[in-house]
């Protein structure tokens, strides 16, 4: 299976993803597009920004920058030397839906495309593979359709967190199910460390299923699960998170009092 892999962070899953996939006998990782910009459509990407912002809040704007350093990989390798390390190529383009992201793709000729770490891909790059694309999402689908890992399951009161890995369609997280796994959320003193400690237990579960999907698409395409129904989520407001703190705190205590009795 020839692999084409689209990630927009020198830092981040990619760079743990790829020494895994290089290591399957079966797979050939033949290139890696890194989209290191943004769109040059500043106007839209503004009014795109203030949509969000009104819809969140100021204060939750800013707070979600502030969550970013949560969601940062600090222990990724950069995936400029880990692609030196395995032999892959690697190419940068201006920003994921470019053309020069296109042309990449179509010279690339691969099997699967997989996006590791990017926002919306355009059909125009997704369709470019034989059997388009597959996206890794980190939490559980169809239930957390663009939600940030384990706060919106706090948020919910769910004691489950998870990953999914899903065929790309026209929409953001909503193409059908190939794999998905869970485990149950640890509650920490801090939100910060419940969600820090959880994103580790999620990347080292990636690795073995990510390759196995990659290795057995055709398998793993053969049963996939269509999304029905979802729900979609984005950067909490400040009073959705001020209840993700209360939820989380309550959730820490019922597990210390459950590991005490």
């Amino acid at each position: 299976m020839r692999l084409i892999i689209l990630t927009s962070c020198r830092h981040d899953i990619a760079s743990r993803v790829v020494p895994v996939l290089c290591a399957n006998p079966s797979l050939q990782v033949v290139k890696i597009v890194l989209a290191s910009g943004r769109s040059p459509d500043r106007v839209r990407m503004l009014r795109k920004k203030l949509r969000k912002t009104l819809r969140i809040g100021l204060l939750g704007a800013l707070n979600g920058i502030r969550l970013r350093e949560w969601y940062d990989d600090h222990e990724a390798e950069d995936i400029f030397d880990v692609c030196r390390a395995c032999g892959v190529p690697i190419v940068e383009t201006d920003f994921v839906n470019s053309d020069a992201t296109r042309a990449l793709f179509r010279d690339a000729d691969a099997d699967l495309g997989l996006s590791l770490g990017n926002a919306y891909i355009s059909e125009s790059v997704y369709s470019v593979p034989k059997f388009g694309m597959l996206n890794i999402h980190m939490e559980i689908l169809p239930e957390f359709q663009g939600a940030q890992s384990i706060i919106w399951p706090i948020y919910n009161k769910v004691w489950e967190t998870g990953f999914t890995i899903h065929q790309i369609d026209r929409h953001i997280d909503t193409g059908n199910i190939l794999y998905q796994e869970q485990f149950p959320i640890q509650c920490y003193n801090t939100l910060r460390e419940t969600v820090e400690n959880g994103l580790a237990e999620t990347r080292r579960l990636i690795l073995p299923a990510f390759s196995n999907v990659c290795q057995n698409y055709l398998e793993f395409l053969s049963n996939a699960t269509p999304q029905i129904r979802g729900r979609s989520y984005t950067t909490p407001t400040i009073w959705q998170f001020i209840r993700m703190l209360r939820v989380h705190r309550a959730m820490y205590r019922e597990a210390c009092g459950n590991r005490t009795s």
